[in-house]
């Protein structure tokens, strides 16, 4: 299977593909060629549902603003790095998991003065069953009993219960 990525690597359309933004975007890119996909749905009936889902979870990494490190988020805080680690183990923030330990936490969690969104952690609390994409999916998207708001605008809006009231209900399969 290496060997025929590696042709669709050396096909004409790599111009293409190395026109994207970043090696993940490249990566995913290639990947999605209709020869790649060929090839990887002959061993993984799935494989196109799997790349869907990477290209869905780039698009949360960049949705409002992007992410920040560890590091770059203790800086903004004021606050060490490992007291980042914490609040995001005690489902105060959430962080992506990036592999070997390391976690993005999306910049739309705090405000232009360096401190947390309003209510966050208490909406949070609402969804401690869920993993960060799925929190990270509830907060992003419009919500009928938001107005067809997401839980983000009403949340910088300070509409902290209604948000509340609508991550109940999430976690609860309540839909409308």
């Amino acid at each position: 299977m290496i060997e025929g990525l590696i042709e669709i690597a050396d096909s004409s359309n790599l111009v293409d593909i190395i026109s994207a933004d970043s090696n993940y975007e490249v990566l995913l890119a290639a990947l999605q060629t209709p020869e790649a996909l060929s090839l990887l749905t002959k061993n993984d009936p799935l494989a196109l549902a799997k790349l869907r889902g990477l290209k869905l979870k780039q698009q949360l990494i960049e949705a409002e603003g992007g992410c920040g490190n560890s590091e770059e988020i203790a800086q903004m805080l004021g606050v060490s790095r490992q007291a980042i680690n914490q609040r995001r183990q005690r489902g105060k923030l959430i962080g992506l998991p990036r592999g070997k330990g390391k976690y993005l936490y999306p910049l739309w969690q705090f405000t232009d003065t360096g401190k947390t969104l309003k209510g966050l952690e208490t909406v949070l609390e609402q969804l401690p069953e869920f993993d960060p994409w799925m929190q990270i999916t509830f907060f992003l998207n419009p919500n009928v009993r938001l107005e067809n708001k997401t839980p983000l605008e009403m949340l910088r809006r300070e509409k902290v219960e209604l948000v509340i009231t609508s991550a109940i209900a999430f976690a609860n399969d309540e839909f409308d």
